[in-house]
């Protein structure tokens, strides 16, 4: 196998707005550690992959059909054998309008250009090494923030490439949300991430890169609810974010150094799903709000403070949510991509946007790959993507909105097609 790493800088110029929290207002005003494009391609018997990991909250299908498009042209790796996947990071600039502040144009064309770019350079740079993938003990930094005893996954694996004239390359993975710093971090961050692949890099100065999972569920330890209000939550701060990002880091380094190889051709797959969506009727989700802040300013009006506010509010938050999805008048099918790199007995699984734990583990099972890693945020922003158990709980993942618009049955229809193509590759990667 020949493999080739290469990363680029993507930090936004100052003032840029920033993703992730409605509940946050204004541009960056400062940058507390830079934002990256990683790149790492593998070639064997004429075959390439390329998977390249932006520290960006999420990216949409035309912007990685984009990059796909460039990384053929100047690499030669077709473009289904190219996976695009952010990190997650809530402290980047957007890169799809939302309720947050609108992407910047230019310098997402900039973010465009030197993703791309960083697979080209790890392209030329490629040189002969061997895979292989360790598992980790429980890094203990996600919760379920749905319920206390709901799933987490506690999994840190790491793919390490060794490579003899080359400074080893490793890929940590682990499902939780970097969302340490809140709606009032107003500095740009990988957040834990961050902390995590910078220690890496130091134990083996080398190349090194976070994916995130499954994760829809999953933070390190605050309400979703209280941070969609932008209410005040203990412990959202660089220093905890850096704890974090080291403790995952010390697990990392612990399972890189017991990986075992995984031999084996390079091969990959995708599909493209019909995914069903839910919609709401725009007159009836604006009389929804009217009702919603009407409340809202009755218990004003009265002196309510505390938790009868908060959720009074949050409600109108819910509405107004709804009212964005059902001003766009959305079709009831929107196409998503399943795309499956494999690598011996390894597997990358790309799910295009937020599962939930309990998914990943399913599909983790399912699979016959001694070795899956589920990468979400893969190829595309389908936000999240319950199990259908899950809508019947409610909760802020489940609410309609533009970030959640999937139908029940979606989850079950992405991870079937994913099981199918996790069969068919089996075969075809087998040494």
């Amino acid at each position: 196998m020949w493999i080739g790493t290469a990363k680029t800088v993507i930090t936004p110029p100052p003032g840029t707005g920033l993703a992730g929290f409605a509940a946050r207002g204004g541009g960056a005003r400062g940058v507390h550690d830079d934002l990256y494009a990683r790149a790492l391609v593998l070639e064997d018997g004429g075959a390439r992959l390329a998977l390249i990991l932006c520290d960006l909250c999420e990216l949409d299908a035309p912007f990685v059909a984009r990059v796909r498009r460039r990384v053929e042209e100047t690499a030669g790796i077709p473009h289904a054998s190219v996976m695009v996947a952010a990190t997650h990071t809530h402290g980047a600039p957007a890169t799809i309008p939302l309720c947050c502040a609108p992407p910047d144009p230019d310098w997402l064309a900039e973010v465009e250009h030197r993703a791309a770019a960083a697979a080209a350079e790890a392209y030329r740079t490629v040189s002969p090494g061997d895979a292989a993938v360790g598992r980790g003990a429980e890094a203990s930094i996600g919760r379920n923030r749905r319920r206390p005893d709901g799933p987490f996954d506690p999994t840190v694996t790491v793919v390490r490439f060794d490579r003899a004239d080359a400074a080893p390359a490793s890929l940590v993975h682990y499902a939780c949300h970097p969302t340490v710093l809140g709606p009032d971090n107003v500095l740009v961050t990988r957040d834990y991430p961050g902390f995590t692949v910078d220690a890496v890099e130091r134990v083996d100065d080398g190349w090194a890169a976070f994916a995130n999972g499954a994760c829809g569920d999953i933070n390190v330890g605050h309400s979703a609810a209280q941070t969609a209000l932008g209410l005040p939550t203990a412990g959202r701060t660089f220093e905890r974010a850096e704890a974090l990002g080291l403790r995952l880091a010390v697990e990392a380094i612990r399972a890189s150094r017991d990986a075992r190889p995984v031999g084996g051709r390079i091969a990959s797959r995708s599909q493209t799903v019909a995914v069903p969506l839910r919609s709401a009727p725009e007159a009836q989700a604006r009389s929804l709000v009217r009702a919603r802040r009407r409340k809202v300013e009755a218990l004003a009006a009265e002196g309510a403070t505390g938790n009868a506010l908060a959720e009074a509010r949050l409600e109108v938050f819910y509405a107004e949510a709804a009212l964005q999805w059902a001003e766009r008048r959305p079709e009831p099918i929107e196409a998503a991509e399943v795309q499956i790199l494999a690598v011996g007995d390894l597997a990358f699984v790309a799910l295009p946007g937020e599962f939930f734990a309990e998914s990943g583990q399913r599909l983790r099972a399912r699979s016959p790959f001694s070795f899956t890693v589920i990468i979400g945020y893969a190829n595309g922003c389908l936000g999240y993507v319950p199990p259908a158990s899950a809508f019947e709980e409610g909760g802020y993942e489940t609410r309609l909105s533009p970030w959640s618009r999937v139908a029940p049955g979606a989850e079950a229809a992405i991870l079937e097609a994913a099981a199918g193509i996790l069969d068919e590759l089996r075969d075809a990667a087998s040494p």
